[in-house]
């Protein structure tokens, strides 16, 4: 329950900076939509390809298609990427999650997170995870036994690169990032979304097998 709570408050925390904000000056910045409509203003910017919808002054996230309330670890990515982004475009050097800002201390979390059920769920399959990406809109790399890169965010691609195991060596993984990343997001926030970015992909692959 107190996780819960610890997400509503991020989430509140976020939104109330947010509201002193000019959503044309953040929907520039973030490469989102702006739109003024019935007397609010608001901005729609994509989540892995699917477009979210922010309305001020309340600032409000919600998905454009769909009814259904977003899980509120979305709605705080989302939120601080409209916050904290800088608006630098991707420079295409990659780094992994050690060579940002505090990523050592949050190592552990980030391997539980991302790392751990990308490796256990396609580890010893590559090729359902190359499926499966293709279907969730990734575009295919040519890196390790398997990789596949995704747009998290307009200004933030995330990076999946799989190794098969054999006789010698268990199978593994890496998440790669742009340079830039950390003028996108805080530390804390690219852990969250590289897992983001698996579990979308493990759902998928459930639904895949059970057809």
């Amino acid at each position: 329950m107190a996780r819960i709570d610890d997400y509503k408050a991020s989430r509140a925390l976020a939104a109330a900076e947010l509201t002193r904000r000019n959503p044309k000056r953040v929907a520039s910045l973030a490469r989102g939509h702006y739109f003024y409509e019935d007397g609010k203003e608001g901005l729609v910017v994509p989540y892995f390809g699917q477009p979210r919808r922010v309305v001020w002054p309340e600032v409000t996230v919600a998905a454009v298609e769909g009814t259904g309330e977003l899980p509120l670890t979305e709605q705080i990515l989302i939120l601080h990427y409209l916050q904290n982004t800088s608006g630098e475009k991707p420079e295409g050097e990659a780094v992994d999650f050690k060579q940002v800002p505090q990523g050592s201390f949050y190592w552990s979390a980030f391997i539980s997170r991302a790392i751990r059920p990308l490796v256990q769920t396609f580890g010893q399959d590559l090729d359902l995870y190359l499926k499966v990406a293709q279907a969730m809109g990734g575009v295919i790399l040519d890196l390790g036994d398997a990789s596949a890169q995704f747009q998290a965010f307009p200004l933030v691609p995330v990076t999946h690169v799989l190794w098969a195991g054999d006789e010698e060596f268990e199978p593994n993984a890496s998440i790669l990032f742009d340079s830039t990343i950390s003028g996108h997001l805080p530390t804390e926030d690219i852990a969250a979304l590289a897992g983001a970015s698996v579990y979308r992909l493990m759902a998928a692959a459930r639904q895949i097998k059970g057809k």
